[in-house]
């Protein structure tokens, strides 16, 4: 008996498209802002180890939501300088943006801190532990890793770090240290839209003052 080959060739296509509707392929984790060390500042404007610490950053994205990570890393050496002495503690460690605005970040994605503080239009806060360790990060240790999530890209922004409550906030990444990356926040809608009509308006407004 002759099998006729066409149909089935026809029919091949179709069962392709099928299979890819039924077994979408897993989108890969991209990294969207390499692995980088910054340096914060002490407050006395040093960016010099063993006083400033060093932040170590990484940001990731997968299906549209980006995933914030970071290290607070205490050199060796570190000791208080506002007239104390001793080896000195690192204790928190905050991100400056508005956590209010739409996407800008994920709730309850936070972890990697003993505590973890959502402040609202002024960012978010880690109490910190070292990795393996019950409180605060001791000079020549690490924090365990901080993280995150956004809808939103990276851009640079304003970090800073407090000790274990010897002073106010002894690192920072203004005005002498160095920013990090946090979300890019977009702008809302009505305020995009506000924005192109007074865009629009710009040629009328050049010709109304021609006139006059």
């Amino acid at each position: 008996m002759k099998i006729n080959g066409k149909p089935i060739l026809a029919l091949l296509p179709g069962a392709f498209l099928l299979m890819g509707v039924l077994c979408p392929t897993a989108q890969a984790q991209s990294v969207i802002d390499p692995t980088t060390t910054y340096t914060l500042a002490t407050v006395l404007g040093s960016q010099a180890p063993p006083e400033a610490i060093t932040v170590t950053t990484e940001v990731t994205e997968l299906d549209n939501v980006y995933t914030y990570t970071y290290i607070v890393n205490n050199p060796a050496g570190d000791v208080i300088l506002s007239g104390g002495s001793g080896p000195e503690d690192v204790g928190t460690f905050s991100l400056g943006f508005d956590t209010t605005q739409p996407g800008a970040y994920v709730a309850n994605s936070m972890s990697g801190g003993q505590a973890n503080l959502v402040l609202g239009n002024s960012g978010l806060t880690w109490v910190l532990a070292p990795a393996g360790g019950p409180s605060a990060v001791a000079p020549g240790f690490s924090s365990a890793t901080l993280s995150f999530q956004s809808l939103d890209g990276p851009t640079l922004g304003n970090a800073n770090a407090t000790d274990n409550g010897d002073s106010p906030s002894p690192w920072a990444s203004n005005p002498s240290g160095q920013q990090v990356p946090i979300p890019q926040l977009v702008p809302e809608p009505s305020t995009i839209s506000l924005l192109a009509g007074f865009l629009l308006l710009l040629p009328f407004r050049s010709k109304i003052v021609k006139k006059t």
